[in-house]
């Protein structure tokens, strides 16, 4: 019985998560710049613009983090900053 509660929480998919896989681990990822154990799947969102993700904890944060570059930027041309980045 605990074999299979076990498969339940693991995701067998290599892309293309959704909202069932939220809360299940992948065994094991294997990615260009490493192999990821064990990794959650899990569904986060942008407070600033509503966008979301759903996939591996890594991903998801690359997800935020570029996000909030993002609204960063966006906030300081809309203060008029003068960075060296245009549009």
């Amino acid at each position: 019985m605990k074999q299979e509660q076990d498969e339940d929480e693991v995701s067998d998919k290599t892309e293309g998560w959704d909202e069932e896989d939220v809360g299940k681990r992948i065994v094991k990822r294997v990615t260009p710049n490493g192999t990821y154990f064990n990794e959650l799947i899990v569904h986060v969102f942008c407070s600033m613009c509503g966008s979301s993700f759903i996939g591996p904890s890594r991903e998801a944060g690359g997800f935020l983090g570029g996000h909030e570059c993002l609204h960063a930027w966006e906030f300081g041309q809309a203060m008029g900053r003068s960075d060296g980045l245009t549009e």
